[in-house]
């Protein structure tokens, strides 16, 4: 694990705003008032976001358009808003700060980003993203901040050595095959201090990413170059948001479309020597890091 500071050594959940940690999502956090708060605003942004979707979507987009509402969103934004949030506000300058979404998608979050006082580098390999957020951008306000995209080519990011004051990375970073050369990336974007906000899914029933393998050797490359900046809390296996939790649960089949599925999957699936795959998709659970770097 990345080191942590004497503060982060308690056990037990920490004092204070219920995302002023690190460690799993537990479903008793969107309990709170202050995940409620954040989440009824980031709401209002998707919503206004989604306003103007006609005049900037592209058909081919593949990505949900509500990305709020799912299973483990609606814990990852409201974590890394307040994240976001609180560093501006420990800022000593009033400038805005630079951060990058890192695989950002076409979503909401980079103008609620903006909004708090953040010029924003939306960062992705997709050029239908690229197409699509620089139609968005005069649309959507970013408030006092600036929103621009930038479009990753081979593995080095679009960004210079210690531009950044931020970065953040909203369960994307499980899925880039080469985790230690991303992290060396995100490394050499960032300034000394700066910070590094990170989601991941976590692999719950080992046939999806990331188990637990690329999840040490993730922790190990992380270990290297940053520390916690907010202790690490454990969260009781009853209360971790998992895929089928909360109040935005993965959807499944049922009625006649699930016993369809099930009679393919048991039944003429083996006959001709294939694997059956299962009724739930995905297993996961997801986990939020704050790092500092060295």
């Amino acid at each position: 694990m990345p080191q942590n500071t004497p503060e982060a050594t308690r056990i037990g959940y920490v004092d204070g705003h219920p995302f002023d940690r690190c460690g799993l999502a537990a479903i008793s956090d969107l309990d709170h008032p202050e995940w409620r708060e954040i989440f009824s605003g980031l709401e209002r942004v998707q919503d206004e976001f989604l306003g103007h979707e006609a005049a900037f979507r592209s058909p081919e987009y593949a990505w949900p358009r509500d990305p709020l509402h799912n299973w483990s969103r609606c814990w990852e934004y409201p974590y890394v808003y307040r994240q976001l949030a609180r560093a501006r506000s420990e800022a000593v300058s009033n400038a805005c700060l630079k951060a990058a979404d890192l695989g950002s998608g076409v979503t909401f979050f980079p103008f609620a980003a903006a909004r708090l006082g953040y010029e924003v580098v939306c960062v992705d390999t997709d050029p239908i993203c690229r197409k699509d957020l620089s139609r968005a951008i005069p649309l959507v306000g970013a408030g006092r901040g600036r929103v621009e995209v930038r479009l990753i080519e081979e593995s080095r990011l679009p960004i210079a050595d210690g531009e950044l004051d931020l970065v953040f990375c909203v369960s994307v970073l499980e899925h880039i095959p080469d985790l230690a050369g991303t992290v060396r990336e995100i490394v050499r974007v960032l300034r000394p201090g700066g910070l590094l906000v990170l989601t991941l899914d976590l692999d719950l029933r080992g046939d999806q990413e990331i188990g637990v393998v690329p999840y040490k050797r993730l922790l190990r490359e992380l270990e290297r170059h940053f520390t916690l900046r907010h202790p690490e809390v454990c969260t009781h296996p009853a209360d971790i948001l998992e895929t089928q939790d909360g109040p935005y649960p993965w959807p499944v089949r049922t009625g006649l479309e699930k016993h369809r599925f099930l009679l393919k999957q048991n039944l003429i699936k083996p006959l001709f020597g294939r694997k059956p795959k299962p009724l739930v998709p995905f297993h996961l659970a997801v986990k939020g890091f704050t790092l500092v770097r060295r």
